[in-house]
């Protein structure tokens, strides 16, 4: 097996506080990363993921296992997890609406079979992300904003 990446504090900083930063295909990568998956696991899921992992790395927002640091404590965040059904009902009826009513019905439907297959916490962040980026690449940033807020004070009322 290879090299084995970990989230150090500053990347689990970047996840709950979002600076911006990082680019969209960094974030999802370093969302990806567990302290379980292989550099070969890794590349599998996202192409260009060596340069990624690089760019992650001199940012100092992971670091391979065995590194002189060891892994720092898990900070929790929104997406850890999936939040409990009713939360997650709320979840995914703002985004519906919001997508059925700037993106149109095709996001709304495409959307709506990503939440029937969610299956976890990062799951659901990737699914957010996705949506957020379509809004406002579709010039709603004002949409995509109040949508994230929507979402966020969603999952912090569930406990998150």
């Amino acid at each position: 097996m290879g090299t084995v990446y970990y989230k150090t504090e500053l990347g689990q900083q970047e996840l709950v506080a979002r600076s911006g930063q990082v680019p969209p295909k960094a974030r999802q990568l370093l969302i990806m990363i567990d302290g379980h998956r292989s550099f070969e696991d890794l590349a599998a899921l996202m192409p260009g993921a060596g340069d990624v992992l690089r760019m992650l790395e001199q940012l100092k927002l992971i670091a391979p296992q065995g590194a002189e640091s060891t892994p720092a404590a898990v900070v929790h965040g929104l997406y850890d997890q999936l939040p409990p059904p009713r939360r997650l009902l709320l979840v995914r009826q703002i985004v519906l609406q919001v997508a059925g009513e700037f993106l149109g019905k095709g996001w709304e439907s495409k959307l709506d079979e990503r939440f029937a297959a969610l299956r976890d916490g990062p799951g659901l962040e990737a699914l957010v992300e996705d949506w957020l980026t379509a809004l406002r690449r579709s010039g709603h940033r004002g949409a995509a904003d109040a949508g994230q807020r929507a979402v966020a004070g969603a999952l912090k009322r569930a406990g998150h």
